[in-house]
């Protein structure tokens, strides 16, 4: 449960924007800065690259958070980051979780910029498994650039190990 919420802190974003898409509403119900947050990362160009530093990022914080009840706890009881702006989250990981940010740091992402990728791929990672499982015939409007419609698609088998790599490991 703890993981849980420490992957929700990081990623509650993008849970929002995956959420909001998969109803079709570009931020019903949400802050205008949610909406325009939702709209980022719906027209992120995501490359190969961004993704598997992204990846690679969320599989250590998640070991990081596993291996430090402190952190753990400390990242548990701030459940309202994931309801902020993408801006303000970022704040939040650099000042509050030094130990986070250099992780991302070092995998040459920004703190915002992590948020916004990982918000991409979890967007276009459900659109296109919602395409070939056959939920939709087709993307929605403005729900994924066309270009990461065809880079998902195109390296399927890669964003899957991306998305099992972004999973806490007590949910594998």
């Amino acid at each position: 449960m703890k993981m849980r919420n420490a992957l929700s802190l990081l990623i509650g974003f993008s849970m929002l924007a995956l959420t909001a898409a998969s109803i079709g509403a570009t931020g019903a119900g949400y802050p205008e800065t949610a909406s325009t947050d939702v709209l980022e990362v719906r027209q992120y160009h995501l490359t190969l690259d961004k993704a598997e530093k992204t990846g690679t990022a969320m599989q250590s914080i998640n070991q990081l958070v596993a291996s430090n009840p402190s952190l753990s706890a400390a990242m548990d009881s701030n459940t309202s980051t994931g309801k902020r702006p993408i801006t303000e989250q970022a704040q939040d990981i650099d000042a509050k979780y030094p130990q986070v940010a250099a992780i991302i740091h070092a995998n040459g992402l920004g703190t915002r910029e992590f948020i916004v990728v990982t918000g991409a791929i979890i967007n276009d990672e459900g659109f296109v498994g919602m395409k070939k499982q056959g939920l939709i015939s087709a993307y929605p409007p403005n729900s994924i650039t066309p270009e990461n419609a065809v880079l998902v698609e195109q390296n399927w088998d890669k964003f899957q190990a991306i998305m099992a790599k972004m999973m806490p490991p007590s949910s594998r």
